[in-house]
């Protein structure tokens, strides 16, 4: 029996065309193991043929576990997401499990939309990036999670909750390390370009470096931008307008480091020479470029083992409460 152009095979069809019932072509597929190697190779080869293809998400519905984990970050463009997201799937292949990758693109109603997909799709877990660095932000879908008992790892942005894990940078210390390197370059006129006034990681960031820095330079102002390179380039480049370049710019995250470079390219500043730049966070592939800007980077690497690690641990064992690890980062010169 063929498959018509433009029909979907199904495992009866495969069945049929095979001589086998639909039980032993659905064993072929589930439990390879207990079906005779010529009958497994004939079923294999019909539905290759007739270009069947087994369908998980249905399969997970019934079973216990789908062997699966979501992974959700607001901005797959930014090179910190994008590279953190590539290593957990990673780590999660070495455990035996598969990822679904989503991008909220800083939307709530996207990321709320993602996490009904995820929840119908029965992952085992969840390794989430909210959209918001809000301190107060609380989206309904926590509640959703918790009474469903799917484990959820926040990464990066911390939210009020206890039935989330969570793997975060320490932005307090980030803040204080970045303020220790500037007082050790002598530096006397430092403006910082921060995230929103709301934000956790931006305060925390924020403290660090007044808490290192005040009283020790003759003047530190602090401009309030978004963690994106548009909005810090317009803030950087409006002050750059009404004052004189001071000794550094800090950058409180690689996109607004890039959206500092951007206003002073546009003001004609020399990075390095007439001015010169520390970010939070590495800039990507500035090298390429000529710049070599210190900075204080983050192990991805120890990001992503901890929140895979953590996610599949819940999985396996519904006792493990839930937990916080912190990740420090180091200054590279």
């Amino acid at each position: 029996m063929a498959v018509g152009r433009g029909r979907k095979a199904t495992l009866a069809s495969v069945a049929a065309q095979a001589n086998v019932s639909k039980i032993t072509a659905s064993r072929a597929f589930s439990q390879p193991d207990k079906v005779h190697p010529e009958t497994l190779q004939r079923i294999r080869e019909t539905a290759e043929q007739l270009g069947y293809v087994v369908n998980t998400a249905a399969r997970s519905l019934r079973a216990k576990s789908s062997k699966t984990i979501g992974i959700v970050n607001p901005d797959m463009a930014n090179p910190f997401f994008g590279g953190l997201t590539r290593l957990m799937t990673l780590e999660a292949q070495k455990m035996g499990y598969d990822t679904l990758v989503f991008d909220s693109y800083e939307s709530q109603e996207t990321e709320n939309r993602i996490i009904d997909k995820l929840i119908g799709y029965n992952v085992d877990a969840i390794i989430l990036s909210v959209i918001s660095n809000d301190q107060h932000y609380q989206p309904a879908y926590l509640k959703r999670l918790e009474t469903l008992n799917i484990p959820v790892v926040l990464v990066d942005r911390e939210l009020d909750s206890r039935h989330c894990s969570g793997v975060y940078i320490d932005n307090l210390d980030c803040g204080l390390q970045a303020g220790r390197w500037l007082l050790e370059q002598n530096a006397q006129r430092v403006v910082v370009v921060s995230g929103p006034e709301n934000s956790n990681v931006a305060r925390e960031r924020v403290i660090g470096i007044q808490a290192a820095l005040q009283g020790k330079v003759s003047s530190l102002e602090v401009l309030h931008a978004d963690f994106f390179m548009d909005i810090a380039w317009q803030e950087t480049s409006r002050w750059l307008s009404q004052n004189p370049a001071p000794d550094y710019f800090v950058g409180c995250n690689n996109q607004i480091s890039l959206g500092i470079v951007k206003a002073c390219i546009e003001h004609k500043l020399a990075l390095g020479q007439q001015v010169s730049l520390f970010s939070i966070d590495e800039v990507s592939h500035a090298g390429i470029y000529g710049f070599h800007f210190p900075c204080v980077s983050h192990d991805l690497q120890e990001i992503a083992w901890q929140a895979t690690n953590l996610a599949i641990r819940r999985v396996s064992d519904a006792e493990i409460k839930s937990g916080k690890v912190i990740v420090r980062g180091k200054v590279i010169a």
